[in-house]
């Protein structure tokens, strides 16, 4: 026993790994968009991955070369314009389902599309499960959000478009400028990949998002 809780503080207090992604380097990373609605404008901005709303939202992929045992994450950024909510409405309502940032981290699992689901499910859908190897599956895109509404810090929900979304509010951001968004997982994540979303088509919000950082702790 007292062998077992060695080995469990030596794993405790060991030094996690870091990871960078490039945020300098569009290369790396896959443009999707949505049926019918505008996309984003996505550009490299003084060594910074800008994206611009303009009524618009579309995602940024970024697919490991092997899954990451992810027990952190550290996003530095800045963001200008206005995101307007509604009033009387809740931030991720129907007319208020926009966010700055939402960081989202491809889990793996057990899901898995058959050749006829493969043949009619959208193409955000078809690129989520790209990201996972043969013969594997994934479980959900956990997104990590920022918020508008203070009341919101701590709230989690499964999106109601998907059973394949989640959401946790972990940032408010009352107004634009910089910001740190850090998360540390309860447990370590098998990921196999970044999601990044933008949005401003709900409101009809303009407003421009610089990452400036990504940086990974595994395992």
């Amino acid at each position: 026993m007292h062998n077992l809780l060695a080995v469990y503080f030596v794993l405790l207090l060991a030094p996690a790994a870091t990871v960078d992604i490039p945020v300098d380097d569009l290369s790396g990373w896959t443009r999707q968009s949505y049926n019918k609605i505008r996309p984003n404008e996505v550009a490299i901005d003084n060594g910074a991955l800008h994206i611009g709303v303009r009524g618009s939202a579309s995602p940024l992929v970024f697919g490991f070369e092997t899954p990451l045992q992810l027990i952190g994450i550290t996003v530095v950024a800045s963001w200008s314009g206005e995101l307007q909510i509604p009033e009387g409405l809740t931030q991720g309502d129907e007319n208020a389902d926009d966010f700055v940032l939402k960081f989202g981290v491809v889990e793996a699992g057990d899901q898995t599309l058959n050749w006829l689901q493969r043949q009619i499910a959208a193409d955000w859908i078809q690129q989520l499960f790209c990201l996972a190897p043969p013969d594997s599956g994934v479980r959900r895109i956990n997104f990590l959000t920022t918020t508008q509404q203070a009341k919101l810090v701590g709230s989690t929900r499964t999106h109601p478009l998907s059973e394949l979304l989640t959401e946790s509010r972990i940032l408010d951001l009352q107004s634009p400028g910089s910001f740190e968004m850090k998360y540390e997982f309860p447990i370590p994540v098998e990921a196999l990949g970044l999601w990044i979303s933008a949005d401003g088509d709900d409101t009809g919000s303009d407003f421009d998002l610089h990452i400036e950082r990504i940086t990974l702790a595994t395992n």
